[in-house]
């Protein structure tokens, strides 16, 4: 009859772990992302990989890893990482149990610090970098093809920045793995849920293992989406490896949980989402895989531990610094593995441990001859009192006062004795904090009486800061008025000023600008905390002078006298344009408005004391009117002048057909018998002017009869009197075959001159036509041309 046997499950992490001759190096691993809290932007990314322990390991040496954002695969960033420190074994619970099985398995690390822009990693979809290797191993039991199946190590993170504010995150970080068996059909657990430092929510749940993008044998870096593995018939996330209940994890604590029922190596992976006030911020995905193996029954029972010397017990204390020895059941039959905190501890493997860590220690035996299940030991909890601790000091020995406090570790039950100079100081210098302000050298030693531990500090000197040197410096004492005064305080980094007594509570810069006499200190606080105030400093106000000029006559045009200028008190200077001395010549000033000053220097530290007038020469106005304008009965026109000298007042003369006579250009109305018009002007200055105007008033045009156009220089041109007034005249001549041989097109401007078209019409008789206005009838005649 076949023996009883059960059947056990050794796990461990990722691919790579199989049965011995289809083994790869790879076993597993994953990346995580630290912030490093220096600069925003820079990390450290670590990536653990476990591998067997052999040759092809030993080449294992890095890789690369890619950034790339979520929201369209662009890849943002590649680079290397390097093994960064010595590579631990995997310790076993059942050594002889990991040797038979040839489960050889190191842990490197790989990493690489990055600094990552914060306005260029601030696309609100985030970004995911991954670490793409393989292989996964032949004997693998439920994914299809496993010896080409690789795997991708995949981190998901936010933008650095949101909404133009810094956004700080780390990824969450994992234990160390144990290397674990536990029996088929027996319910097995796992604490595998990690920690977040930023407090963030933590997440799991199983997924599909991914698959790496490509199929060459090299470390590749590519963008996402990365494939699944493919499950073999009956196995998907939920049901990676068959059992009841199958392996599973606990949503929040992100506990393992496995009762398998059939034999084989089975993968799985476990995703662990990062959430922050309710919203995802992150992802981290974690490959395992198990192997369910046969193993005999469990013929060791339960060991028991204690402390040397103290066979009872199951809590202890000790001091830090001391250690104190476990020991266990010994047997000869027996494998010996000891645990700190439910992990296996590295070269622990005897029936006695010396511990000075604290922690909760235990330990597991099994046949040495077999691969079964290993027993436990009940918890030993130790407890180390630990009173380390430096001096802290705040405050400050000033030069004649000032105090500082000294601190250490409070703690329940501790004595604490306090040396100055090697003195031991009385009460009330018996607590963790005392206040001295006295210099020396500072030292304590605490105790913890109940178990006679005791820790001296490091000693501290005290001494007293230089004298702060409190001043105030200024380019002079004396105040001008309405003027101001710098004051600079100097010595300290905080200044408080006064002003005879009182305090100026708005002035706390070093500088103070004074516009008010007096007696002025400060008070400076250095950068240590240390005070001093300056010695007095007096500002002087210097008494002001009034100063007056009198005033300088306007005058008409440049011909005006030369002024003698007068201003109080005596001994003052002028300026200004035509001013030589104390006297003003318009002629040399030139037309304008001139600004005459008189300047007073009454102190050395002030600027001159000044009045000021202003002179003007104005110019002589003058009026450009034309000699005569003419016009028809009737009409209305407007005179228009030319004027210089800035006129302001005007006066037209008579006021005969004027529509307004203070008007500067004049409105004739209806006009109907000749005038002569006169205007006269006034500048501000009252600078005058004056000029006429002969208007002209016609009743009809007077057309002679004949001209001779010999270009003799008289009676070249037909001249037609009168014309003028009629400003829209249209004068025809044709030829005796009735054709048109001359038009005004534009009044009678361009006189007929006898030519047509340049060349000179023939002499004798030719027909005329005038039309005065539109509207009035022709007037015909005959025009003789003589040569």
């Amino acid at each position: 009859m076949r023996p009883f046997v059960y059947r056990a499950l050794l796990w461990l992490l990722l691919p790579g772990l199989a049965f011995p001759a289809l083994a790869t190096h790879q076993v597993g691993g994953q990346i995580e992302m630290r912030a490093i809290g220096d600069v925003p932007g820079h990390f450290q990314i670590t990536v653990t990989n476990y591998l067997e322990d052999n040759n092809r390991a030993a080449m294992t040496t890095g890789g690369q890893i890619g950034i790339f954002r979520k929201r369209d695969n662009a890849r943002m960033l590649v680079f290397d990482v390097y093994e960064t420190a010595q590579r631990q074994r995997v310790v076993f619970t059942n050594e002889s149990c990991a040797t038979s099985k040839n489960q050889r398995v190191v842990v490197a690390t790989f990493g690489a610090e990055i600094q990552l822009n914060p306005t260029v990693y601030n696309d609100a979809g985030g970004y995911y970098m991954s670490f793409q290797t393989q292989n996964r191993n032949d004997g693998i039991n439920n994914i299809n093809n496993p010896v080409q199946t690789g795997f991708t190590f995949y981190l998901e993170f936010p933008a650095l920045q949101k909404n133009g504010q810094l956004f700080t995150n780390s990824s969450p970080r994992f234990s160390t793995i144990n290397g674990e068996y536990l029996c088929i059909n027996e319910a097995f657990t796992f604490p595998f849920g990690g920690s977040d430092p930023d407090g963030d929510e933590l997440r799991y749940s199983m997924v599909t293992p991914l698959n790496k993008n490509g199929t060459g044998r090299n470390q590749e870096v590519s963008a996402g989406p990365y494939p699944d593995v493919q499950w073999l018939g009956g196995f998907e996330a939920n049901n990676a490896i068959p059992g009841s209940p199958t392996l599973t994890v606990d949503a929040r604590s992100g506990q393992l949980s496995v009762t398998p029922n059939q034999l084989g190596l089975f993968v799985f992976a476990v995703k662990v989402e990062e959430y922050r006030d309710g919203l995802k911020i992150g992802e981290v995905r974690r490959d395992f895989q198990f192997l369910v193996i046969d193993c005999p029954p469990v013929t060791t029972p339960n060991p028991t531990v204690w402390a040397t010397n103290q066979p009872t017990g199951t809590e202890f204390t000790i001091c830090k610094g001391k250690s104190l020895e476990l020991q266990t059941t010994v047997n000869p039959d027996w494998n010996y593995q000891w645990r700190r905190d439910g992990l296996n501890l590295a070269e622990a493997t005897g029936t006695k441990l010396v511990v000075n860590e604290p922690g909760t220690y235990s330990v597991f035996v099994s046949i040495k001859t077999q691969c079964g299940k290993a027993s436990g030991s009940q918890n030993v909890k130790i407890n180390v009192i630990d009173l380390t601790s430096a001096i802290n000091t705040t405050g400050q020995l000033c030069a004649k006062d000032g105090s500082v406090s000294l601190s250490v570790l409070e703690g329940t039950g501790l004595v604490y004795q306090w040396y100055q100079d090697e003195k031991l100081l009385a009460a009330p210098a018996t607590g963790p904090v005392i206040t001295t302000s006295q210099p020396g050298q500072f030292r304590a030693v605490l105790t913890q009486p109940q178990y006679g531990c005791s820790y001296r500090t490091e000693t501290v000197s005290l001494t007293r800061a230089a004298p702060v040197q409190a001043a105030i410096r200024s380019a002079q004492t004396r105040l001008c008025p309405g003027g101001s005064l710098s004051l600079e305080g100097v010595g300290g980094v905080n200044f408080a000023w006064q002003r005879d007594g009182q305090a100026v509570a708005t002035v706390t810069d070093p500088v103070f600008s004074v516009q008010t006499a007096g007696r002025y200190v400060v008070e400076v606080t250095a950068l240590n905390g240390c005070k001093a105030t300056s010695t007095p400093f007096v500002v002087e106000q210097i008494p002001g002078v009034q100063v007056t000029m009198e005033a300088v006559p306007s005058v008409c045009g440049t011909n005006g006298p030369v002024y003698a200028l007068t201003g109080t008190p005596a001994g003052g200077t002028f300026a200004g344009p035509g001013v030589s001395g104390a006297r003003y010549d318009s002629k040399a000033a030139g037309i304008g408005n001139h600004v005459l000053t008189y300047s007073v220097n009454f102190a050395p530290e002030c600027p001159a004391a000044v009045a000021q007038q202003t002179a003007i020469v104005a110019p002589i106005p003058t009026i450009l009117l034309p000699e005569e304008v003419i016009t028809s009965s009737g009409k209305s026109l407007t005179l228009t002048p030319e004027m210089t000298g800035d006129p302001v007042v005007f006066r037209w003369s008579p006021p005969t057909y004027l529509a307004d006579t203070t008007e500067a250009n004049a409105r004739v109305v209806d006009i109907t018998d000749d005038i002569v018009y006169t205007l006269k002007v006034e500048n501000a200055t009252g600078c005058k002017a004056e000029g006429s105007v002969v208007v002209t008033v016609y009743e009809r045009i007077w057309v002679p009869g004949a001209f001779t156009p010999n270009a003799d220089g008289q009676n070249d041109v037909w001249e037609l009197k009168g014309v003028e007034a009629f400003p829209e005249v249209e004068v025809t001549v044709f030829n005796r075959w009735g054709e048109v041989i001359y038009k005004s097109v534009d009044g009678y401007s361009h006189p007929f001159d006898g030519t047509l078209k340049g060349e000179p019409v023939p002499p004798g008789a030719y027909v005329y036509t005038i039309r005065y206005e539109p509207k009035r009838p022709l007037l015909r005649g005959t025009l003789v041309i003589l040569r």
